[in-house]
């Protein structure tokens, strides 16, 4: 599976639990991401299509790869659980 150059990307503005980060809705090949930048990867439920978890990878529900300045805290592990009011499109 082929990854995307972040620098060659265009990104979409998404708040994240109050944090400003930029989004793709393709996977970003990690090595292209500037240090102090944090990257993860998003999933979408099963139902509707909503972006529901973060992860630093996914393989399952595949929804897009986030780039933030900010590190974001885990729930439990490394996942992140998203309300429904913590992803906002900017």
């Amino acid at each position: 599976m082929e990854r995307l150059d972040y620098t060659k990307e265009s990104m979409q503005k998404v708040l994240v639990r109050g944090i400003l980060c930029e989004f793709n809705d393709m996977r970003i090949d990690r090595s292209t991401v500037p240090e102090g930048k944090y990257m993860y990867e998003v999933a979408d439920d099963d139902s509707n299509g909503e972006p529901a978890r973060i992860r630093p990878g996914i393989l399952v529900n595949f929804f897009g790869t986030i780039i933030c300045d900010q590190k974001l805290e885990p729930d439990e592990g490394d996942i992140i659980w998203l309300q429904d009011d913590e992803w906002e499109w900017k």
